[in-house]
């Protein structure tokens, strides 16, 4: 009986020592990221949008794949349509397994002009594979609160907003954000890889 308890803590130890190691090196893999950790994580409850099929459907709560959310609207002169093209490019330059474990979600902040069909056509310009979400001003807004987006409208009716990109793991946690200097640099997507890994 003495040899089963020996090898029962044996295997105790194994076990011990192999988590040990994976926590280390998860802890090791995140501290070499880029982008701005949030730490604690926000848990991003249910926030119902009109999704770009014409279905409700949650920009938060927990999912299959890892998000990245970016904030915009499809009348955007300029940051919208240069931060969606280097989240294309990134996207597409993935292995297809890896593309089956990520999901790019543009949530409108201009929701009385980008109606679900808009925001299909105009994310179709960059992957079919990108969702879109609108809805009332009122959600938009409360959607845009949760990620610390702020958005105004100037007098000439242009939208001014910020320009990072957030990263939602599969339990609908806010876990990290990426300014657009970030992403110009490439940072996301070097980062991409072990995010999927780790979220």
């Amino acid at each position: 009986m003495k040899w089963l308890t020996a090898a029962l803590l044996s295997v105790a130890a194994v076990l011990g020592g192999l988590l040990l190691y994976r926590s280390s090196a998860l802890a090791g893999a995140e501290n070499a990221l880029h982008g701005t950790s949030l730490d604690p994580a926000k848990v991003v409850g249910d926030l119902p949008l009109m999704r770009d099929d014409g279905q409700i459907a949650d920009v938060g709560g927990p999912a299959e794949q890892v998000r990245l959310v970016f904030f915009g609207f499809t009348r955007c002169p300029d940051v919208c349509p240069i931060t969606l093209g280097m989240l294309a490019q990134m996207y597409k330059n993935l292995p297809a397994e890896q593309q089956q474990e990520v999901q790019v979600e543009l949530v409108s902040v201009d929701p009385q002009h980008d109606s679900a069909k808009i925001l299909r056509t105009y994310l179709d310009n960059f992957d079919s594979h990108f969702r879109g979400y609108t809805g009332t001003p009122q959600k938009a807004k409360a959607a845009a609160d949760a990620f610390y987006i702020l958005s105004t409208k100037t007098d000439d009716g242009n939208i001014l907003h910020g320009e990072q990109v957030a990263v939602l793991d599969r339990k609908g946690r806010f876990r990290r954000i990426y300014n657009g200097d970030s992403l110009r640099a490439g940072e996301l997507k070097a980062d991409l890889p072990t995010l999927l890994r780790m979220y």
